[in-house]
């Protein structure tokens, strides 16, 4: 498929300085340093270094500490981006969805977001028009390993291997499960998870799929213009 835009976003600049703490940043800008609020916990350790020109929205707060903005993107060509923020990934996805660009979610629809099952919370609950119900997990996956894939995690995720144990259960009771992988950096042809990571996540992604639950990935980017795109709405996934 073509390149399709999808959000449309006024970008504020700068550059990145350091990293406090996993939910905040430091950037310098022309009217000085500002924190902006990093609401990706994943290590960013190859997009996040001293110098690097990234894209934020102004305003916002995390917890009691004020910030200016939210980090949204880190530059990696000179115009497009990789799309940090797992809100705005998810808000692209949500759009790329109503318009029918996700051909293995069409008839398909977002029943409810933010739903608990098991002890766990999903993203979104759906349902298809013929009654059948499932659930589907978003998962951020930006770490670029310079071979064309895209990996989740980036640092070992135990909330990741919840989510797949619980997702297995309920594909055991015959619903839909998928677990979706937003490879969200302009270099990637396809994902992969990260088995030097979290060798214990790659594993268990293998059996679940093994057991009905469907494993899926789609590419976008940030655009320096500010505008969202989506690449792909099928990327090649690969458990090997």
């Amino acid at each position: 498929m073509g390149v399709v835009g999808l959000l449309q976003l006024e970008l504020r600049r700068g550059e990145f300085l350091e990293r406090p703490n996993r939910f905040t940043v430091k950037v310098s800008t022309p009217e000085g340093t500002v924190l902006l609020h990093n609401r990706n916990t994943g290590r960013l350790g190859e997009l996040l270094r001293p110098g690097a020109l990234v894209y934020y929205l102004e305003g916002g707060e995390s917890g009691a500490k004020k910030t200016s903005g939210v980090l949204v993107g880190v530059a990696v060509t000179e115009e497009e981006a990789a799309l940090t923020d797992p809100h705005l990934q998810a808000m692209s996805f949500e759009v790329a969805w109503e318009r029918g660009l996700i051909g293995w979610l069409r008839g398909w629809k977002l029943l409810k977001k933010e739903v608990r099952y098991g002890g766990v919370r999903f993203d979104y609950a759906i349902s298809s028009s013929s009654g059948t119900s499932g659930y589907l997990e978003l998962k951020s996956a930006v770490f670029h390993d310079g071979s064309g894939y895209c990996m989740y995690p980036d640092v070992p995720s135990e909330r990741g291997r919840r989510h797949l144990k619980v997702l297995e259960a309920i594909a055991s009771r015959g619903l839909r499960t998928v677990i979706v992988f937003v490879a969200a950096h302009p270099l990637c042809r396809g994902f992969k998870p990260c088995a030097h990571c979290d060798s214990a996540f790659a594993i268990q992604l293998r059996e679940a799929k093994g057991k009905g639950v469907e494993v899926r990935a789609v590419g976008m980017v940030l655009r320096a213009d500010g505008l969202t795109y989506l690449t792909s709405g099928d990327l090649p996934v690969s458990l090997t």
